[in-house]
């Protein structure tokens, strides 16, 4: 992959797409890479890892979708891919707003924020700042 790269990882294709403009709108330089569920994006990373290529800037990950959920590819990014942790600026996606999903989240020190769907021009400039 050849310039920087946003993985977007949502069970939604609806919700991909639009998220994918207003990345496109928002952050020029990026590319978005759209994933269906876990598996993918996990396969995905593994193989960049293990190709040296360039590993995304940042990652939006979704909690619930099918074939693994995102407390699934946290818990492997830990203890599998630790490494990546550090080199990609990663922020849950979703649409819940139970209390419990965002003190889970807090217990990964690696996530930079938890955002509510849908994304807004507001959280990709908050982003924006973490990424200069």
């Amino acid at each position: 992959m050849g310039s920087k790269q946003i993985f977007l990882v949502d069970d939604d294709v609806i919700f991909r797409t639009a998220s994918s403009i207003l990345l496109k709108q928002n952050l020029p330089d990026y590319g978005s890479v759209p994933f269906e569920n876990g598996e993918e994006v996990c396969d995905a990373l593994l193989a960049l890892t293990q190709s040296k290529e360039s590993l995304p800037e940042l990652m939006f990950l979704d909690i619930n979708m099918p074939v693994m959920n995102g407390w699934e590819v946290l818990e492997e990014l830990k203890t599998a891919l630790p490494k990546i942790c550090q080199d990609i600026k990663i922020y849950i996606l979703t649409s819940s707003i139970a209390p419990e999903d965002m003190n889970l989240s807090k217990t990964y020190d690696f996530i930079n924020g938890y955002i509510t769907k849908p994304l807004t021009t507001n959280d990709i400039d908050n982003i924006k700042e973490v990424l200069e």
